[in-house]
Formats: structure tokens, C-alpha cells, sequence
């Protein structure tokens, strides 16, 4: 049990709080402390409460730091953050792995790590399976009683962005009429101090996760585990027994060839950007992140060459910030056929032009796809420009990944090994490949087993006694 000692200084009253850690291997008693001010304005009662809060949390702490595991998964979770995740994996992904904390606490963060046990995270894990479980997919379209209290309010879209963590492009899709999710458009509402029902028409999606979903959260809470085994405060990870649902992996949508051919030809009325940005998807079959990290000093015009050496991504805390690629095979170098480059160089021209007429108003990040003043371009422009220019030119609108699979997809149709292919898209190893396009590559084995027999029929030859038909 925690003590806690009231402490009167000069700069006013604070309180020393201290826990046992335990034993040495000599029998003596490890003990901690920690000192805690109370912030002014606090009543008694809600000192006394907040006094208590914190010695719980240090006294747990302090278990933590032990060699046992009685500290609850919750308080050791957010350690894990700070001492793990934040050091060790990639931006983006950390803010998805908060984004699983909410319902991962609520069913299991009150349960000590060593009296948690594969019975109760499969129940976790089975719930999230269930109906109604999820709202996520639940969609939002703007009604005219949003526009009219905007301007009402005299609320820019920028100061609307820094009022709600909504982002601009999403609050312009908003503002034109297009659907949102849901966590936007209450956000957006609360700000506006409306109920949601009265600025949107919502339309219910389906309320389950997705079995891929079920899997990161059982990801994160193994995470949060084996940190534990590693220092021995749990002999084993009961996630290792836990089963989640199968994921079926569906069919890739991509355009046909006359669609894509028919796109790349309506490319020739938009913006040389725009051009450059969907040719190198469609060729190279980069990621999103990766063609906009891209800088002019990664294409090789005299060999024709596209390195990719950098990603750019955005988050809430960072807006857009560069970042290494997904994975260390995602570093390559890949040659793209000539026509290409010519398409680059009247980019590159059309982007000086602009340069020189702005002046210093120009950001020079020396990217290839900017906004309108040189700073690197958010990532979620493209795939609202696609769907503009999709809808104004009548042809169907995919997103902007869709371009990745279609390269991949014209890969295994070529008849380009697995190897290469996988070299080509950036994954780590083949298998990843063959798991994401396993459809595509049974179609293509399928047919290459057609041209065999078609060059050597077996119609009107007698086998095993036989006649083929």
C-alpha cells in the first residue's frame, strides 16, 4: 500500500507518495517515491480523489517495474506506448494502434497482465465480431442547414480544420456535398454545437469489423504482451492460443484495359502534375506515399529510372511529414518504359514556370507533386482530384490504390515471375504477393495450362484406352 506524506514548501502544499518494488535479492525492500503537486483551484474533495488516483497509478507503476505482473494491461499498455511503439514502429502506425485502445481497455485494461487469460481475450476478440458492434462504416451526407450556419458563423474551412482535427480537404468534400464518414461529421457537429441528425443525412453502413480489423486488435493487445514475457513479468502470451476469424481475401476491382487506355487519354486535358502523378502509378505501381515523397533528384531521365527513397505521409500531431518507406524492400530502383519521361519533363517545365511566377511565395521542397505554393502536397488530394475528374469525365472511380493493383495485375498476366513482380511492387518477400493477388495468379496459371493444350491437343487421340473428347 502506498503512504502518502503532505508536504508544505514555500511555493505552497504538495504530497510525496511512496511504494514498495518489491525485494532485492538480499531481502531488502525496493521503495520509490514521487512527489505530486495539486494544480490550483482544486476543491478538497477533488484533491482527495486526485490523491488517491495518483498513488494508485504509482503504486502500480512501481509493480510494473518489478518482476511481477500485477499491474493492470491498461497502465502497462500506455507504458508500452511510450517505451516501444513510439520508439520502434512507424507514425502512422501508432496512431492506428490508438485508435484500438478504447475498446481494448473497456473489455480487458481493468484485468491484471498476470491473472489475464486466453479465455477472456477470445471472449474480447469474439465480440468484436458481433453485430452493432462498429459505426465506423456508417457514412454522412451534408444537409443545407450546415452551409447556412458556416456562413452565419463567418467559419472558414481553415478555421473549421483547427477547431475539429478535421481535415481541410475532408471538410471541402464536405462542404461540395459529398458523402463523410461518420466520426467526421460528429466531430464537425459537436464543434458546431448541433446534434449530428441536424446538419447530416446519415445513411447506416454495416456494423460489424472486418475480420482484418479483429486481427489488429488481438495484434496490439500480443503486442502489449509479449513486451511483458520479454521481461519476465508473464510466463507466457495467451494471445498464442486466441483464434480470430479467417480473412477471405476478395477479388481486386481494377479497370479493364479500353477503361485504363480511355483514362490515360482523358489525362491529356489536366494538369501536367496530374499527368506525371497517375502515368508513374499506372507504370511503376507505387504506393501513394511513395509518389508523393518522390523529389526530382530520384528521376533518372538519361537511363530512366524512378528511385523510391522516401514516403510522405500525414497525421494529425505532424501534419505532412516525410518518412522512411514501408519496408526496407520498398527502397528500390525501378525502370519505367521511355515514354514516361517526356510526360516527367513537361511536368518538371510547368513547375519552374510556376516557380519563377510566384517568387518567394514558393516553398522549394524539390518534390514532384506539390500544392499550388511548392510545400509537399497532403496525401489525400490526389484521390479527391481522381474522383472530381472521374465524376466530370463519366468514367468509374476506384480510388487512387486501384492503380497499384492494376500494375501488379498486368505483371502476373505478362507472364513476369513472382520474384520480380514482388521486386517490382516493394514487398518484403514474395509470399506477400501471392497472397494479396492469389486470385490473379490462378487465373494466369489457369490460362498458361490452356495454351499447353491448345499446343498440343488431346481431342481424337486415344489414351489409356480412352478416346478424349
Amino acid at each position: 500500500m502506498a503512504t502518502i506524506t503532505r508536504i508544505e514548501g514555500k511555493k505552497g502544499v504538495s504530497y510525496r507518495i511512496r511504494a514498495s518494488c518489491g525485494y532485492d535479492v538480499t531481502g531488502k525492500q525496493k521503495v520509490r517515491s514521487m512527489t505530486w503537486t495539486p494544480p490550483a483551484g482544486m476543491s478538497q474533495k477533488q484533491l482527495e480523489k486526485e490523491l488517491q488516483r495518483q498513488a494508485v497509478r504509482f503504486e502500480e507503476s512501481c509493480a510494473a517495474g518489478g518482476d511481477g505482473g500485477n499491474i493492470k494491461f491498461q497502465l502497462f499498455a500506455e507504458q508500452w506506448f511510450k517505451e516501444y511503439a513510439q520508439k520502434k514502429l512507424k507514425t502512422r502506425s501508432v496512431e492506428r494502434l490508438h485508435q484500438l485502445e478504447a475498446r481494448t481497455y473497456a473489455a480487458i485494461g481493468h484485468i491484471r497482465l498476470d491473472k489475464l487469460t486466453a479465455r477472456q481475450i477470445q471472449q474480447f476478440i469474439d465480440n468484436l465480431g458481433e453485430e452493432g458492434i462498429s459505426s465506423a462504416r456508417d457514412t454522412a451526407a451534408a444537409k443545407p442547414e450546415l452551409t447556412d450556419l458556416l456562413g452565419g458563423l463567418g467559419l472558414t474551412q481553415k478555421a473549421l480544420s483547427e477547431k475539429t482535427g478535421v481535415s481541410r480537404s475532408v471538410l471541402s468534400s464536405i462542404c461540395r456535398g459529398e458523402s463523410t464518414s461518420y466520426a467526421s461529421a460528429e466531430k464537425v457537429s459537436q464543434a458546431l454545437g448541433k446534434p449530428v441528425a441536424a446538419l447530416f443525412t446519415v445513411t447506416k453502413g454495416k456494423s460489424t469489423l472486418s475480420p482484418k480489423t479483429i486481427k489488429h486488435y488481438l495484434s496490439f493487445v500480443s503486442g502489449v504482451m509479449d513486451y511483458a514475457m520479454k521481461f519476465d513479468m508473464i510466463p507466457s502470451n495467451p494471445c498464442s492460443r486466441v483464434t480470430v476469424p479467417s480473412i477471405t481475401r476478395e477479388e481486386k476491382d481494377v479497370y479493364t484495359l479500353e477503361e485504363t487506355q480511355r483514362f490515360l487519354d482523358s489525362l491529356s486535358e489536366a494538369p501536367p502534375m496530374y499527368q506525371s502523378f497517375f502515368v508513374l502509378a499506372i507504370y511503376g505501381g507505387f504506393r501513394r506515399g511513395e509518389l508523393l515523397g518522390l523529389e526530382w533528384d530520384d528521376i533518372d531521365f538519361e537511363h530512366e529510372v524512378v528511385s523510391i527513397r522516401r514516403t510522405s505521409q500525414y497525421s494529425k500531431n505532424l501534419g505532412v511529414y516525410t518518412d522512411t518507406p514501408k519496408t526496407k524492400s520498398s527502397e528500390r530502383d525501378l525502370k519505367l518504359p521511355a515514354e514516361v519521361f517526356p510526360i516527367l519533363r513537361h511536368h518538371k517545365a510547368a513547375q519552374a514556370a510556376e516557380r519563377l511566377r510566384l517568387g518567394d511565395q514558393w516553398q522549394d521542397s524539390n518534390r514532384l507533386f506539390v500544392g499550388w505554393n511548392g510545400a509537399p502536397l497532403h496525401p489525400n488530394t490526389p484521390y479527391h482530384w481522381l474522383r472530381r475528374f472521374c465524376e466530370e469525365t463519366g468514367q468509374r472511380f476506384l480510388g487512387v490504390h486501384t492503380f497499384r493493383h492494376l500494375n501488379a495485375s498486368l505483371l502476373i498476366q505478362g507472364g513476369v515471375d513472382l520474384k520480380t513482380i514482388s521486386s517490382s511492387l516493394g514487398h518484403s518477400q514474395a509470399s506477400t504477393t501471392l497472397n494479396i493477388y492469389a486470385h490473379t495468379f490462378s487465373a494466369a496459371q489457369a490460362r498458361a495450362s490452356q495454351a499447353v493444350a491448345n499446343a498440343l491437343p488431346l481431342q481424337n487421340t486415344k489414351i489409356g484406352g480412352v478416346k478424349t473428347k
